[in-house]
């Protein structure tokens, strides 16, 4: 039979206090490191202990008294008291180590705080280049409805991937190209795997219109992105591009669609713009289509090609699609410029801006041109011929890897261009505005949305008095966006 140590009753603590629980901590936790050692030594301690008393009483002078120890009250600790006690100990070694990491905290808060004198100062700069553009608060707010999934989706559509709205909201087109390289393997006249969903709104309810949009093809496949990864619609929401970079073994191409008392056909063939490969370059992925725009009537579309470098601009007459003169290249580009990542057109169509988000590298020693400065090239048109604008709007200012061009966008008169960089001032996204007076561009200020990691997508409302700027990658991936005001 295993024998279990009894212990003295501990005496009470006359302190008061903090030190009153210390000191009963301090007790409970000697109890509990001599049950422990109780349970591993068993018996065999306690005879170990007797014959060492025995061994002392031994070697003690015989003269000297031996007094008799006066008999003392002892508690046989049960498996049910070291089960409290034990748990007792937990629950103050717990809170004991809650309590110092919070001091912890509170010490590291206040040591960032002491080392960074200048949080204040960038704050109140970010503040003051924003001039005059303030962060828009709506007092009521935006009710969120149902969200929009069209059906037929197969597999991982990634619908959303991209969207568009008419002039009176009550159109919305939304792109699902499906997984990257969904196409790489794709046979011809065999149905892409992206494609593109048409909702329409009456009486506060939205519905799907008409089954989802699928572009004609009789191409292979390629890597890349399937039809949808970028969509467009006309103002009256009766005329709809879709993007598909990944036609054709990833030439790339634009897709047209009409809408005529309620039913969506595709008009025309495929646009796909000529002159695409460089002379005397190896043939590479194009992928026309990586952005599309359109002008307010829907008769002018611009294709951008990334790959390409360059950008296409196509106009219909009597429902016939051509292209309108060469593709639009911006001069004094630094290396691969990616131009075409990103384009915008003005409500009339006269006015388009191309984003090159990798131009001039500058020498930075980061991969797939992230370290890139980035630019976006205007270009105007007049009577039916298309001219640079301009010298390249670069934002002053700009610290690191910008990627300006990432997105672009214009106002209804073209006027007011607003141009996203993916990366930059120590790591916060920004976008900048530009404005034309009398031909010539200029900057008007940079925009940052506090915390933004990327300036991933812009917009610009009819007038250019409201801006917004998408940071995808904000609060870790959680994303947001930043709507400004004039």
């Amino acid at each position: 039979m295993s024998s279990v140590h009894a212990f003295p009753t501990p005496p009470v603590s006359t302190k008061f206090g903090a030190d009153s629980k210390l000191d009963e901590c301090e007790v409970l936790l000697r109890h509990a490191t001599e049950i422990v050692r109780g349970s591993l030594h068993g018996s065999r301690s306690i005879q170990s202990l007797a014959n060492n008393d025995a061994d002392t009483a031994g070697k003690l002078p015989s003269s000297a008294p031996v007094l008799s120890a006066p008999p003392r009250k002892v508690r046989t600790v049960t498996g049910r008291t070291v089960t409290r006690t034990i748990g007792r100990v937990l629950v103050t070694l717990a809170i004991l180590a809650v309590t110092g990491l919070m001091l912890l905290v509170l010490i590291g808060s206040l040591a960032d705080f002491l080392s960074e004198p200048n949080g204040v100062i960038t704050e109140a700069e970010r503040v003051r280049q924003a001039a005059r553009f303030e962060q828009l608060a709506p007092p009521h707010g935006f009710q969120q409805g149902l969200k929009l999934v069209g059906v037929d989706a197969v597999g991982s559509a990634n619908q959303g991937i991209s969207v568009a709205l008419s002039a009176d909201g009550n159109t919305a087109i939304v792109g699902g190209p499906g997984p990257n390289n969904a196409d790489r393997d794709r046979l011809p006249f065999a149905a892409p795997a992206g494609v593109a969903w048409v909702f329409t709104r009456a009486g506060g309810v939205w519905t799907q219109q008409g089954h989802k949009l699928v572009g004609n093809n009789s191409e292979y496949g390629g890597g890349l992105w399937s039809q949808g990864v970028s969509v467009a619609l006309s103002d009256n929401g009766d005329t709809a591009i879709v993007g598909g970079p990944s036609d054709n073994r990833t030439t790339g191409a634009a897709w047209v669609f009409r809408r005529t008392g309620g039913v969506w056909a595709q008009q025309g063939g495929k646009l796909v713009g000529t002159g695409a490969d460089r002379t005397g370059e190896p043939q590479m992925p194009l992928g026309q289509g990586m952005a599309v725009a359109l002008s307010a009537d829907g008769n002018t579309a611009i294709v951008g090609g990334w790959r390409a470098e360059a950008a296409w601009v196509f106009t219909r007459s009597n429902g016939v699609w051509t292209q309108q003169g060469k593709k639009l290249v911006g001069s004094d580009a630094v290396g691969r410029a990616c131009q075409g990542t990103s384009v915008a057109l003005s409500a009339d169509g006269n006015t388009a801006i191309v984003g090159g988000p990798s131009d001039n590298t500058g020498g930075r020693r980061v991969p797939f041109g992230l370290g890139a400065a980035g630019a976006a090239w205007v270009f105007t048109r007049s009577g039916g011929v298309w001219t640079q604008q301009g010298d390249k709007l670069v934002s002053t200012g700009t610290a690191g890897s910008a990627r300006q061009g990432m997105s672009v966008a214009l106002s209804a008169d073209g006027d007011t261009a607003i141009v996203g960089g993916l990366v930059g001032d120590g790591g916060v996204g920004a976008a900048s505005t530009f404005r034309r007076s009398g031909g010539h561009w200029t900057q008007d200020r940079k925009l940052v949305g506090t915390g933004a990691l990327a300036a991933s997508s812009v917009a610009l409302s009819g007038d250019g008095s409201v801006i917004m700027i998408g940071g995808s990658n904000d609060s870790g991936g959680v994303g947001a966006a930043w709507v400004f005001h004039e």
